[in-house]
């Protein structure tokens, strides 16, 4: 008879040092087939849902979108849904209430929120010049056949309306005096203004003023201001309260920006998606803009450039006057994938 053991608690057991070899290999057989169903059943991790938002349709914005194209924010362990909210303004009152979390939006209206007590953080600059092309009705010969007019821009107080202000003194003219400004809404509604003869001029992205000067229209201002234009957002709280969500978003698009630049085709080819375009031409100095000259790959803000801005916004925003870099940028993440060579990563790929 063979040794048993008794429990505190009366069961019987055999003794583990008397079990047979075939008893033991049987054990081990059924513990191991035991992990794998385990293994087998256990739910992938699940991803960190996250709505990222953008404030217009232009073809600047394609690379955040082509991020989940090609499946970057999947890899970084984001469920994202991107949501178009028509203006940085509108778009940052509602990270403000909770209704998202991250966001590609202008520097300027962002700025302006921060310092008028908004909980929204801007994590770097993707886009370090602010282009404007100012693209005038047919009828438009010079800058003074303009006053009396109307500009189309995304809506006041936004990038489109800053950059319009700036522009309009280049050419000589007064923006608060001599023109009338309308909020019209993204490219597309500006552009039709501009077609149907509602607006003399409408302030455009790059690739809109290329398709609409090969029909006839004349770019009467066409500058890249030293300016940071765009950047990275994230609600103040998801920040402070996720962290690491907020660091996976930056990843997927820095990559997503990194990728856009390197893979010519792949790159037309969602401009060609997005934009609903065709033209070969137009496709490709669009993409020669947007890759080599848009999008910087170094995404700490300049002090030199942040305090042009600022000193432009001061003009109707007092609050900017006294504005510093640390009050407007969290950097910790930035500086973090700097410190670990993920940008030199991506972009040297």
């Amino acid at each position: 008879m063979k040794d048993v053991q008794i429990s505190k608690v009366g069961a019987i057991h055999e003794s583990p040092l008397q079990l047979d070899k075939g008893l033991c290999a049987q054990m081990k057989f059924f513990i191991v087939v035991l992990l794998a169903l385990s293994l087998w059943d256990s739910p992938a991790r699940a991803l960190e849902s996250m709505v990222i938002t953008y404030p217009t349709t232009s073809s600047q914005f394609v690379p955040l979108w082509f991020a989940r194209d090609v499946g970057l924010y999947e890899k970084y362990g984001i469920d994202a849904k991107l949501v178009f909210i028509q203006g940085g303004s509108v778009l940052l009152q509602a990270m403000v209430a909770g209704q998202a979390q991250a966001a590609q939006n202008g520097v300027a209206e962002t700025v302006t929120a921060i310092l008028r007590g908004g909980d929204v953080r801007m994590l770097g600059v993707t886009s370090k010049i602010f282009p404007y092309t100012m693209v005038v009705a047919k009828n438009i010969k010079s800058a003074k056949d303009l006053i009396g007019g109307k500009l189309a821009v995304n809506r006041l107080a936004d990038v489109s309306a800053i950059a319009s202000q700036v522009a309009l003194r280049k050419l000589g003219l007064n923006p608060d005096k001599d023109i009338t400004m309308l909020q019209v809404g993204g490219s597309p509604q500006r552009l039709a203004a501009l077609q149907s003869g509602a607006v003399q001029a409408a302030a455009l992205d790059f690739m809109s003023g290329l398709r609409l000067s090969k029909i006839g229209y004349t770019v009467l201002s066409q500058v890249s201001l030293n300016y940071p234009y765009l950047g990275p957002v994230a609600s103040g709280r998801f920040l402070r309260e996720n962290p690491a969500a907020v660091e996976a978003f930056l990843k997927a698009f820095v990559e997503a920006i990194a990728r856009f630049k390197r893979n010519r085709e792949e790159g037309i080819k969602a401009l060609a998606h997005y934009m609903k375009s065709n033209e070969t031409d137009v496709l490709n100095k669009a993409y020669d803009f947007i890759s080599t000259e848009f999008y910087a790959e170094n995404l700490e803000p300049d002090a030199k450039s942040f305090q042009e801005l600022l000193d432009e916004l001061s003009e109707r925003e007092p609050l900017a006057k006294k504005a510093t870099i640390s009050q407007v940028f969290d950097l910790t993440l930035v500086r973090k994938l700097d410190k670990e060579g993920f940008f030199k990563a991506v972009f040297k790929r």
